[in-house]
């Protein structure tokens, strides 16, 4: 199956944005197999100009611009001016911009260049249901997107993570940081959130799956998908041979 039918497929729930970090990224061919891009402006040290004009006319896409900051996993350490000089000079090349709480007081200039703005917040921790209805509402306030990462500390945490998904009014882009529960970006989707970040090269987040990987999960947890192994049927007893031939398909997906 090619990466092109998986991406196409109507059933899937799970919507990608591969999060780049270097201008070689955003060159990549790779980029056509995401729904979303995210350029890591806080990550990315060479000049950008050149291949963001290029990816505007490649990518049909949603294009997202964010900067983020060393307090929230990124590499900016500059303060709210600074982070402006960064945006503003390819805010006119981009759909939407990732602001953090903190930078929230350059929401009214990125409505003025009619773009989206993802509200987001990044914690290493697990806030209580009232701690996480009130960052919602505050995220909210400023931005048209909801987005938040927080990290589980129990399979306890994860299901109250998706409840929480599951019940927001609002747009929302739910993450979790760190490896323990990785598992809960694909499955957040599933329970309403837009999209899961990945990644082509590098990670940007510990934890991220690849976008390839990424690819195969949202085929495999899509609504509607049959098992080619079993296709409803009885399996019979001591014959493996279908198992090897499914996993042999599985591990060729991997190599599109």
């Amino acid at each position: 199956m090619t990466s092109e039918a998986l991406k196409a497929d109507p059933n899937r729930l799970i919507k990608i944005i591969a999060s780049l970090s270097s201008a070689r990224e955003l060159l990549s061919p790779e980029v056509t197999k995401a729904d979303a891009l995210e350029v890591r402006l806080d990550l990315i040290t060479e000049p950008i100009d050149d291949a963001l004009h290029s990816l505007r006319t490649s990518f049909q896409g949603p294009i997202v611009l964010t900067v983020r900051s060393s307090d929230e996993g990124g590499a900016y350490a500059g303060g709210s001016a600074g982070l402006w000089k960064k945006l503003e000079p390819y805010i006119g090349l981009v759909d939407s911009i990732d602001l953090e709480i903190r930078f929230k007081e350059h929401a009214s200039k990125v409505k003025k260049h009619n773009k989206t703005i993802i509200a987001s917040c990044h914690q290493n921790r697990m806030p209580d249901d009232d701690e996480m209805q009130a960052l919602i509402e505050e995220l909210h306030s400023f931005g048209d997107i909801v987005k938040i990462a927080v990290q589980p500390q129990t399979k306890e945490d994860v299901i109250r993570l998706l409840k929480i998904t599951a019940a927001c009014p609002y747009p929302i882009i739910m993450s979790v940081t760190g490896t323990v529960y990785r598992y809960a970006r694909p499955l957040l989707c599933l329970f309403g959130s837009l999209y899961t970040y990945c990644y082509i090269h590098s990670e940007t987040s510990p934890g991220q799956y690849s976008l390839r990987e990424m690819q195969l999960l949202a085929h495999l947890l899509s609504p509607g998908f049959v098992d080619p192994w079993f296709e409803g049927r009885p399996v019979r007893s001591g014959d493996a041979s279908g198992y090897y031939e499914r996993a042999e398909q599985y591990r060729k997906h991997l190599e599109f």
